[in-house]
């Protein structure tokens, strides 16, 4: 109850910061849920550099939770960045995505960004250091970071229909999306991932009710629903699964502990050669299974056959926490000594 009541306070303050004109960069760090006049959309601000590119360095990109934009990592790259080991060897950089995008969306636009800042800072692929790419995801972005970077197979494909993908109608544009979102291979050019506070398994049983509330908060962009409405109209009534007919899904449906999504995502693994990491805040109960941060239980942030795991005594929000950055900085000389 108590991780409720924190988003549900933090949404409060998310709706009426945007009344206000204050924008993404002024959400406090919990979720919104209470009541507003109309529908929240935090609109993608994409991959940004905060620092000018260094080539030579590898990129580590900072993504950021629900309802968070990327400012929230600037103690950690401030702190990161202002460390000389750590800063000869790696720049930072964010991605922001739209609440309520369903993930496989988001997580595609990461991955056309990151091609397209490849293409702009090294055209001719000659800087090595960005195959040496790490991911860094709090919360949802924990799980926007992980679909960005394994083979997706044709799991998330079969959660939408059991017609091959190759017999998909429509406008090519659209078909293309479809095709990018769901089906996907793993990237090269991916290192490490590391999750911090990220819901592998969902929110808890009590959580149904801000998912409720705050389903009702987001609404997916216009260009991708137009794309699915048309894609509906050009295919047989029997080519999709009945749960892809009735509505687009947004991320938060995704959250929820008995999503399709999530279950499939949780079996996806990380390519061999790609490490992954789990940070976990335990600020209640003991610190393993029965515990949680105030939002995410240890049981659902848990993972098996990561690289290591680190239990921190603080609570979700827990991007600037010190001992959430002092592990990050591990994890990366870790990386680099190797």
């Amino acid at each position: 109850m108590r991780g409720i009541l924190g988003l549900l306070l933090g949404a409060g303050w998310v709706a009426a910061a945007f009344a206000r004109g204050e924008g993404e960069d002024a959400v406090a760090p919990a979720l919104a849920a209470a009541p507003v006049a109309s529908r929240l959309r935090l609109e993608p601000v994409g991959l940004s550099t905060p620092t000018v590119p260094q080539p030579g360095k590898a990129p580590v990109i900072l993504i950021p939770g629900l309802w968070m934009g990327p400012r929230t990592w600037e103690p950690m790259i401030r702190a990161l960045s202002s460390d000389p080991e750590v800063a000869a060897s790696y720049q930072f950089w964010t991605f922001g995505y739209a609440t309520g995008d369903p993930l496989p969306y988001s997580a595609g636009r990461l991955r056309i960004a990151i091609d397209e800042a490849r293409r702009r800072l090294d055209p001719d692929y000659t800087d090595r250091a960005l195959d040496r790419i790490v991911l860094i995801g709090h919360s949802m972005g924990g799980l926007v970071a992980k679909l960005a970077a394994v083979d997706s197979g044709d799991r998330l494909w079969r959660l939408v229909s059991d017609r091959r993908a190759d017999q998909l109608a429509g406008d090519p544009a659209d078909v293309a999306l479809a095709r990018d979102c769901l089906i996907f291979p793993a990237r090269p050019d991916v290192r490490a991932i590391v999750f911090v506070a990220t819901p592998h398994g969902g929110g808890t049983a009590e959580q149904g009710l801000l998912h409720d509330v705050a389903s009702r908060l987001v609404t997916p962009p216009d260009p991708l629903l137009k794309a699915y409405h048309r894609l509906i109209a050009a295919n047989p009534p029997d080519f999709f699964r009945p749960s892809f007919r009735g509505n687009l899904i947004t991320s938060i449906d995704e959250m929820r502990r008995d999503s399709p999504m999530l279950r499939e995502l949780h079996e996806l693994r990380p390519p061999a050669g790609v490490e992954a990491h789990s940070i976990i805040p335990v600020k209640n109960g003991p610190n393993g299974p029965g515990g949680d941060d105030g939002v995410v239980t240890y049981a659902s942030a848990h993972l098996d056959g990561v690289g290591s795991e680190s239990i921190v005594p603080v609570g979700h929000f827990c991007q600037d926490a010190p001992a959430v950055i002092a592990e990050v900085r591990r994890i990366l000389l870790d990386l680099d000594r190797r």
